[in-house]
């Protein structure tokens, strides 16, 4: 009545998917996952273009460095240690330790912004993420100083172990933490309405 199997050959060829739907279909689900990744490591090249730079290494690391021995000498003269920070020297009567390169938990720091800023989530979240969470990666990094100058006076042997082992793998692994959470408080609110 009408139909004729010209009509039924067309039918059928708007119904049939071609190859590119399914190429399409599949760009679409990666695409966010391709952007975070590619913005992440865009973002980490960036960071050691800069830190690696002349200017970071003899202005910039040094100062934060000093920040860090003043900071967590004045946390340990709180409890009667008696230290003092000249540089990146801590030291008290009974012992003393140099902040290096990496102990300034800068790196750790990088990690954590890269990947909150990579992520597809709304700017007001995303800043106060990030202000949040390096605040509270810079405090955990004091802390970490102080128990590495604890554990140098009381218990020598085991300096090394937590310096190496124990706290690089826990600062990594905190702000990796501390990235899922943020995730997920910024899901919560809807963040792609946001601007």
């Amino acid at each position: 009545m009408g139909y004729t199997p010209q009509k039924k050959a067309l039918k059928k060829q708007k119904t049939a998917s071609s190859p590119l739907d399914g190429v399409k279909s599949g760009w679409e689900q990666k695409k966010p996952v391709v952007f975070f990744v590619l913005g992440f490591v865009v973002l980490m090249i960036l960071f050691y273009i800069f830190w690696l730079s002349d200017f970071a290494q003899e202005g910039l690391q040094k100062s934060i460095v000093h920040i860090n021995a003043k900071l967590a000498s004045t946390f340990l003269n709180i409890f009667g240690m008696q230290t003092k920070a000249v540089n990146e020297i801590l030291s008290s009567p009974a012992y003393s330790i140099s902040i290096a390169r990496g102990c300034d938990a800068i790196e750790a720091m990088a990690l954590f912004a890269s990947a909150l800023l990579a992520f597809p989530s709304g700017w007001i979240r995303k800043i106060a993420g990030l202000l949040i969470g390096l605040l509270i990666l810079f405090s955990l990094n004091i802390l970490r100083i102080v128990s590495l100058f604890l554990t140098g006076i009381h218990y020598p042997k085991a300096f090394e172990f937590m310096h190496v082992e124990f706290w690089q793998v826990a600062f990594i692994l905190f702000a990796v933490g501390l990235w899922i959470f943020w995730i997920k408080w910024s899901r919560k609110g809807g963040t792609h309405a946001e601007k």
